[in-house]
């Protein structure tokens, strides 16, 4: 038999650069995603020494595909690293290096601009090495970041309770939330970069940040053309400018390839590039809304395109602000994190500290500063300010447990108040005349919405984890229940509340929840939510398995066995 010829390895972090990479190469090459990162800074406790180095470990559900990784590179001819063209990606590609026993200052870099067939050919000829400086410069932000958020949790663990923390940029944003609108217009600049297009999509199309960004990915990392292979519309949307590739495809000629909100961005990226780069100005309303906030924010000169979606979704998680019809506002618990900041963190948590310290994550890229000074010269006034915060608590400070409260709602089997508790999987209600009485029910967030099925309010129920459930109030006569964002917008066709599919590298799917609806009928929603509802009775169908095994194991006469001759005890 033949031996099995060696294939080179090409990595790269996203399943979508990988299926277009693929078409590139030859046989002799194996393209693989990462996933993202496979290892990193632990959660669950701080993970940066005195030192300021970072404890990385691998990350939670990449253990398989680790293992796959590393069988695939073991006896690979070469190895090469086609991760984002950014720090982070550098600092990836210096990770891999090190997990699977590259050489950072070999020629293994392949630094892609733009994914096309022709552009990948020029980069995989002139190969780099691995730029330390530029892996430096996000590691720096991303331990300094860990550590910050970490204290900062310890101080508010103790000031509030338990799971009570916020970032640097987080805290600054929550400061902006509170305080009333400053800017009345939001001017976006002529240069194409990812602020401008997020501010652009927000005002012309009204798509979320999270959306833009999304979309500017997949059309970045290839669309199939079909017979004309795989390829990327437009340059890397998180570097200094987006601008389109050397193809320069007219957005008519690609439509049908495209969704309809891909081809949406892609039409004013587009338009915007090829009718010459002037500056668009928008009159804000006087509410806090995303783009009221992206105009403070440029006003404060604060570089916050690749942070601003991500940090509006935790402070949203954590219950710090809501979100209704888009306008943003503090809650009581988000009030309770400013009060508790206030006065201590107020300096190392402005803009223009925030500011300084991005300046000077780009000096580490150039060459011009060291990782740990930089860290450590913000870290050591970041902790003054910190033992006042904890002084401020007194003597015997301990991390308080989130307080029980007592509802109005009774208790259907004996009469008493009903308190909302917290466990393993979130938030839930139980009787307050426990033990003697053990009712408990999930804890609901009734919506101004309607059930499709009954009619009734749809309540939201909040889960460990950062998952969300959405069911009927009326449950459990009606059984109407969905992981699924319910919408604000309603079905044109017949009225029902309308549902967000989310997918993990494509943009959200909308659908009628009405079955019955005609929107509904050969609409591909149908079948993924089958494969879930089947998903579910499995694993319903496992539950009851285990749980009468171990009935009947604990009904079932325990067998003594015989001491066998010789064997000591």
């Amino acid at each position: 038999m033949a031996e099995k010829s060696l294939k080179s390895v090409i990595l790269v972090e996203s399943t979508g650069k990988a299926r277009t990479l693929r078409k590139y190469v030859g046989r002799s090459y194996l393209v693989m995603s990462t996933d993202g990162f496979l290892k990193d800074l632990p959660k669950s406790r701080i993970g940066v020494d005195e030192n300021y180095q970072g404890d990385y470990i691998t990350v939670r559900g990449k253990g398989k595909l680790f293992a796959e990784l590393k069988r695939e590179t073991l006896n690979a001819r070469r190895i090469f690293f086609a991760t984002n063209p950014d720090a982070q990606g550098e600092f990836l590609a210096r990770q891999y290096c090190e997990l699977f026993g590259v050489n950072p200052k070999s020629h293994c870099r392949i630094w892609l601009d733009e994914l096309t067939k022709e552009n990948f050919k020029a980069e995989f000829e002139d190969m780099r090495t691995i730029d330390e400086n530029l892996a430096d410069s996000f590691q720096a932000k991303q331990l300094l970041d860990k550590y910050v958020s970490h204290k900062v949790g310890e101080y508010l663990s103790m000031k509030i309770w338990r799971g009570v923390k916020v970032g640097r940029f987080r805290a600054m944003l929550l400061k902006l939330i509170a305080g009333p609108p400053k800017q009345k217009v939001l001017t976006v600049e002529n240069v194409l970069t990812p602020a401008a297009l997020q501010e652009l999509a927000f005002k012309e199309l009204n798509f979320s940040t999270a959306r833009t960004r999304i979309l500017a990915e997949q059309i970045y990392e290839g669309i199939n053309f079909e017979s004309g292979g795989y390829a990327g519309l437009i340059t890397y949307p998180h570097g200094k400018e987006i601008s389109l590739t050397a193809e320069r495809r007219e957005p008519a000629a690609v439509q049908k390839y495209l969704s309809e909100h891909q081809f949406k961005l892609y039409e004013l990226i587009y338009s915007r590039l090829t009718n010459g780069k002037i500056s668009a100005t928008y009159e804000l309303d006087d509410v806090t809304n995303d783009a009221t906030l992206m105009a403070t924010l440029d006003a404060l000169k604060v570089d916050w395109a690749e942070v601003y979606s991500v940090g509006i979704a935790s402070l949203i998680k954590r219950k710090y602000i809501t979100a209704e019809d888009s306008i943003y506002k503090v809650t009581a618990l988000g009030e309770r994190v400013l009060d508790a900041l206030n006065g201590f963190f107020d300096e190392v948590f402005g803009a223009d500290s925030y500011n300084e310290i991005s300046a000077q994550v780009k000096e580490i890229a150039a060459g011009k500063a060291e990782k740990i000074p930089v860290i450590s010269n913000y870290c050591v006034k970041f902790n003054e300010k910190f033992e006042e915060a904890i002084d401020s608590l007194g003597e015997g400070a301990a991390p308080q447990s989130e307080p029980v409260i007592e509802t109005d709602e009774v208790c259907e089997k004996c009469g008493r108040k009903m308190l909302i508790r917290h466990g393993r999987y979130g938030a839930f209600m139980a009787c307050s005349g426990y033990p003697d009485c053990k009712n408990t029910k999930p804890l609901l967030e009734l919506l101004d919405k309607k059930c499709p099925k009954c009619g009734g309010r749809l309540g939201k129920r909040s889960l460990n984890r950062g998952r969300t459930f959405y069911c009927c109030e009326n449950s459990p006569q009606c059984d109407f229940a969905t992981w699924d964002e319910p919408q604000t917008m309603t079905c044109k066709i017949c009225g029902s509340t309308m549902f967000a599919h989310k997918f993990k590298d494509r943009v959200p799917m909308f659908y009628c929840g009405n079955e019955n609806c005609s929107t509904r009928d050969n609409h591909p929603v149908n079948k993924i939510l089958e494969d879930v509802k089947r998903r579910v009775e499995m694993r319903k169908a496992r539950k009851v398995k285990l749980a009468a095994k171990a009935a009947e194991k604990a009904k079932a006469p325990v067998k003594k066995t015989a001491r066998r001759k010789g064997v000591r005890e």
